[in-house]
């Protein structure tokens, strides 16, 4: 079932919904591309940038396809790489008044992906620290998985796990 949810960002006003999937629609530009990122252990990857604690990933660079995105906004912001990424679903976002480089309407890819390696972390690029913490702790640290979009999110990431 897919989570939908209206909220105001930068004093707008934006609609999100949360498709579970495992293609990637047609025709609607690609803006971001996040990874949930399982260690050994089973504990997520967490990076902390200035907006506060997240998930890795970020903007496609032109011609770039979303899992070589994914590995390399992974490594740059987290420092480790990755094997078996799986996208899972997406969040399209409709923007009416949004007049930076995303556009009005677009769709977010969300990946499942084991951490292949941990290399040593340097405050470089955009993310001050990284963490892996328990899917359970999540809510502790990014505060939007209450909301419906992330309750969605992550209970189709917790059913993925499962299913590993």
């Amino acid at each position: 079932m897919n989570q939908k949810e209206t909220l105001v960002f930068d004093g707008r006003e934006v609609f999100l919904e949360w498709t579970e999937s495992n293609s990637i629609p047609n025709n609607i530009r690609i803006s971001q591309v996040v990874g949930y990122c399982i260690d050994n252990a089973g504990k997520i990857l967490i990076v902390k940038n200035k907006r506060g604690w997240g998930f890795p990933g970020g903007h496609p660079e032109i011609g770039e396809k979303p899992e070589d995105t994914l590995r390399r906004e992974v490594a740059e912001e987290a420092y480790v790489t990755l094997k078996e990424p799986r996208l899972i679903g997406y969040m399209e976002v409709k923007d009416p008044q949004n007049e930076s480089i995303e556009g009005t309407h677009y769709i977010q890819l969300r990946y499942l992906a084991k951490i292949e390696t941990v290399n040593e972390f340097k405050k470089e690029f955009e993310t001050s620290e990284r963490d892996f913490v328990d899917v359970n702790s999540l809510s502790q640290y990014i505060s939007w998985i209450n909301f419906p979009t992330g309750e969605g999110q992550i209970e189709t990431l917790v059913r993925y796990i499962a299913e590993k």
